[in-house]
């Protein structure tokens, strides 16, 4: 056995796995996007707080996917998690599906206007079959490196409904309208003749 060869074979295998981990992120087709962080403004999304965005679905779907941009402070303080529903109501209603899930990062931060560092991120929702109509996105309990303060991007052109709630010491668990924030909901058509 040649010892040399070895690493490039492992560094090739890793690479194959790598590239077929990707392909299906790749071929998710694009089911709702609510526009790019407009760096405008922000909602807190942990510590008591949660944010929810309703989404249209013109026909039957399987959800695969979110991706949304956060914010914090520095651009090391990484966002690592967080907790997301889809559920029938703003803040309530039925729930449809819930996690907590690790979050990617999908490109470098990049810094606001307001000195906070945004971070465009994904996590994965596992195969969620949704009829066309209208949901919501509830994202909350966001886990950052330094474990600090986390805000969800508004969005500079969305056409989505956004709803803000805090809890605990310093809210009044009151349900507030508020503009809408930056998402996508990433997934595969599914035929509705099928049905």
């Amino acid at each position: 056995m040649n010892l040399f060869n070895a690493p490039l074979r492992f560094c090739s295998s890793a690479l194959i796995t790598a590239a077929i981990l990707v392909v299906p992120a790749v071929a998710q087709a694009t089911l709702y996007d609510n526009g790019p962080d407009g760096d405008i403004g922000y909602y807190h999304v942990n510590f008591g707080a949660a944010v929810s965005n309703s989404f249209m679905l013109p026909q039957p779907a399987q959800v695969a996917s979110v991706t949304l941009t956060l914010y914090d402070v520095d651009d090391r303080n990484q966002p690592e998690q967080l907790k997301w529903k889809i559920t029938t109501e703003p803040l309530g209603g039925a729930m449809l599906a819930s996690g907590f899930a690790p979050l990617t990062v999908l490109r470098p931060p990049y810094l606001t206007q307001f000195l906070f560092f945004a971070w465009d991120v994904s996590f994965a929702i596992p195969g969620l079959n949704l009829a066309a109509g209208t949901y919501y996105l509830q994202i909350q309990d966001v886990v950052t490196q330094w474990d600090t303060w986390a805000f969800w991007a508004e969005s500079s052109d969305g056409a989505s409904q956004g709803y803000y709630q805090s809890v605990g010491p310093i809210g009044d668990a009151i349900v507030s309208p508020v503009p809408s924030e930056s998402f996508s909901v990433l997934g595969e058509w599914k035929d509705a003749s099928a049905h």
